[in-house]
């Protein structure tokens, strides 16, 4: 089954927005006096210089990012050059960086807004703006994107704002300021002071990587191969202006040392010429770089994890992306709840290493794989192509590795944990989905048996052909044909079912044909007469004693009117079993065989199970084909595209890779019962229908209705056979559905 795709709906702005955001974060209210305390003045050379040595790796990504625009970022690309365990680490590491930052954003954005309201608790802050935005990102990548360039915009004209206003207002930049700690070089000797910038360098360094978000989400780019490159440049360029501009006016407020001491530098030099409103206002610039990075952060994070499942590292789950939202929900959630729960712990300190070691080592083996891809696909197509290859991803993993060598041991120390895990995670996952693949074969075989209770003469001949083309599409598949004979309360069972056994009667009679039958069709069968009390409680407790059965079969006459359902045999079955459960309404199978199948699909469990059992009916017959009938309100303004997706992802989940002889349809109608009887007799559609599968709604636990009250009148209604089913559940889960979808007795009501 191909990949399903992310769609592209990122503008030129939107992604860069998205870069800025990424790489102009908190970082810049903070570490700019870390630096200048470091530094000095020399704070602007230092900024210079990442923003230079940064600049072989961003054009490697553009490289990269548009060649290859897939989901995923570095992790995508190593994973295309190189196999085994190298490209499963660099996806691990960089998950969980991207997750301890995501949180660290969080966390930031609740110690920040702390500041304006100090009663409001840190963790239940963090995980409340975490949960916000994980919410915004599984609404679709364009939500995101347009919140980003109104984040990146408000943060982008909060910094240069406070850049003009430093240089223009009364009490603002002054050079005096500027050379008061010493001059340019505040250390004594070229070497000391080299020594110091390039410490500073592995510091400020992270203020520059935002661009990575672009290869994480490159597979949502418009125009990837033009955006792409444009939009990694000019993030550089622009960070590194803004950075020195705002290094050159803070320095010129405040002197070095006393910016160095500050753990909210920018604000400190806005309240020295503007007052306590200045303090306020970049402030809140802080915040708005906060929530900027959480939402790119959360971008990569939850990307990541796609591109790892689709080269069966994660469960197979992650890669689904939603049919409507065209996001990659269960990658969203299942990322997004880590998150939370690292934001809700709160260590920043520990965040902040795992951030820092998951992006040095992402980028290291990134800058390495364009030498691997270029070697591996020497003719392939570039959009853009790095000047002076090899030196450009030499040089950048060369000093990417370096700067590495200057984080902190204890980042070091908690990578080399991830690393360990990620390890054990790799050499695990092959016995354990092979581990998980047998219990599943297992839980399987051990259903496989088809349970088909005759009776009727006029009936058992339609229900044994029913069973055996099912039989015949599941390998594994054996059929027990059940006969049950009604005794009086006086009668013993066991004196009974001596007697059965003994005499000859016309229930054994029938289960020969039956057996006869199956045999002649090379289908395993097995036959049962018992002796019961009750017809419905001898099938149901034959049902349980085998333990295999998977599926009961059975067949209905005539009307599914109230007074007949009530009471019923099939009904008091309905309830009872604690497995699958078909009901055969024949009209004519045993005359012409069944190639054409119509599937009416709402997506639930019903639904799931009617795709899955018509699919099996259909791929019997060497000209069998399958229409999935999707019916829409008629007055709904519905975008056909989607819904058809959604469609084809439902098929998709049930039968894995999706036939020709599959089809789909979409019709809208104001009732859902008179769209499927208007499909089923329509000359548009197909004519000549043999067989109708379809689900329970959630009405089939009323006494008066046997699995719906579309299905029932669908089932009186059309002039094919239908075969109606319900899938087990159990009842916690099944009593949850109800409780959250309530069942309606209405026409409308969805199987």
């Amino acid at each position: 089954m191909p990949k399903r795709q992310l769609v592209r709906t990122l503008g030129l702005v939107q992604i860069l927005m998205l870069s800025i955001g990424g790489t102009m974060g908190a970082g810049v209210f903070v570490l700019t006096g870390h630096a200048a305390g470091m530094v000095g003045p020399a704070l602007i050379l230092t900024f210079l210089l990442a923003g230079l040595l940064e600049f072989f790796t961003a054009m490697d990504y553009a490289e990269l990012a548009s060649s290859y625009p897939i989901a995923g970022g570095g992790y995508a690309y190593v994973s295309q050059a190189r196999e085994g365990f190298l490209p499963f680490s660099v996806g691990w590491v960089s998950w969980f960086g991207a997750m301890f930052y995501s949180a660290l954003c969080g966390v930031g954005f609740a110690l920040s807004l702390k500041i304006f309201l100090p009663f409001l608790p840190v963790s239940a802050t963090a995980v409340a703006i975490v949960v916000i935005f994980a919410i915004i990102n599984s609404r679709g990548s364009e939500e995101a994107g347009s919140l980003q360039v109104i984040l990146g915009g408000v943060l982008l004209t909060s910094l240069i704002a406070y850049a003009i206003l430093e240089l223009v207002l009364p009490g603002g930049f002054t050079f005096a300021e500027f050379y008061k700690d010493s001059g340019f070089f505040i250390h004594e000797g070229t070497l000391k002071n080299m020594a110091e910038i390039f410490k500073t360098l592995t510091l400020v360094n992270v203020l520059f990587v935002g661009y990575e978000v672009i290869g994480t989400a490159g597979e949502e780019a418009n125009n990837p191969g033009r955006n792409i490159p444009i939009a990694i440049v000019a993030t550089l360029v622009i960070c590194v202006v803004v950075y020195v501009t705002i290094g050159l006016v803070s320095l010129g407020v405040i002197s070095a040392k006393m910016l160095g001491t500050s753990p909210t530098p920018l604000s400190d030099a806005a309240s020295r010429f503007l007052g306590r409103p200045g303090a306020l206002l970049m402030g809140i610039a802080g915040l708005v770089a906060t929530l900027s990075s959480l939402n790119t952060a959360m971008i990569g994070a939850t990307r990541i994890p796609l591109a790892l499942s689709r080269d069966g590292y994660l469960p197979a789950f992650l890669s689904r992306i939603h049919p409507r939202l065209k996001t990659p929900l269960p990658a969203i959630l299942f990322s997004g709840g880590i998150i939370t729960a690292c934001a809700a712990i709160g260590r920043e300190v520990f965040l902040g290493y795992g951030a820092n070691f998951g992006y040095l080592y992402l980028l290291t083996f990134a800058n390495l794989s364009l030498i691997w891809l270029r070697r591996k696909f020497p003719d392939m197509e570039r959009p853009f192509r790095i000047p002076f290859y090899p030196a450009f991803p030499i040089f950048a993993a060369i000093t990417t590795v370096l700067m590495g060598a200057f984080i902190e041991p204890r980042a070091l120390m908690l990578g080399a944990g991830l690393l360990a895990v990620g390890l054990i995670v790799y050499q695990l996952r092959r016995p354990v989905e092979r581990a998980v693949e047998a219990a599943a074969e297992t839980v399987e075989a051990a259903q496989h048996e088809i349970l088909v209770s005759v009776a009727n003469p006029r009936t058992a001949e339609s229900l044994i052909k029913m069973a055996a083309i099912l039989g015949q599409a599941r390998e594994e598949a054996t059929l027990a044909a059940l006969s049950l004979v009604k005794i009086p309360e006086a009668t013993p069972l066991q004196l009974a079912q001596n007697m059965l056994d003994k005499r000859k009667n016309g229930r054994k009679a029938l289960l020969q044909q039956v057996a006869d039958y199956a045999h002649e069709q090379g289908v395993p069968v097995r036959t049962l007469l018992r002796a019961t009390r009750s017809i419905s409680e001898g099938i149901l407790s034959v049902a349980e004693a085998r333990g295999g059965v998977g599926l009961i079969l059975m067949g209905w006459r005539g009307q599914l009117s109230a007074w007949r359902v009530k009471g019923s045999v099939v009904k008091g079955v309905m309830h009872g079993a604690q497995c699958d459960v078909a009901v055969l309404r024949d009209r004519g199978m045993t005359e012409s065989g069944i190639q054409h199948v119509l599937v009416p699909t709402g997506g639930g469990p019903h639904a799931r199970l009617a795709l899955r059992l018509g699919w099996d009916i259909a791929s019997t017959s060497e000209e069998g084909s399958l229409t999935a009938l999707r019916i829409l309100p008629g007055a709904s303004e519905m975008d056909m595209e989607v819904e058809m997706d959604v469609l084809r992802q439902l098929a998709e989940d049930v039968l894995g890779e999706v036939s020709e002889e599959v089809t789909f349809r979409l019709k809208r109608s104001d009732s859902l019962a008179e769209g499927i009887l208007a499909e089923a007799a329509s000359a548009e559609g197909r004519a000549d229908y043999d067989l109708i599968v379809i689900g329970a709604s959630e009405e089939w636990f009323f006494k008066d209705l046997l699995f719906g009250s579309v299905t029932d009148r669908i089932a009186d209604g059309v002039s094919c056979s239908v075969l109606m089913v319900r899938k087990y559940e159990p009842a916690p889960v099944s009593w949850l559905r109800r409780m959250v979808k309530p069942a309606r007795r209405q026409p409308s009501a969805r199987p």
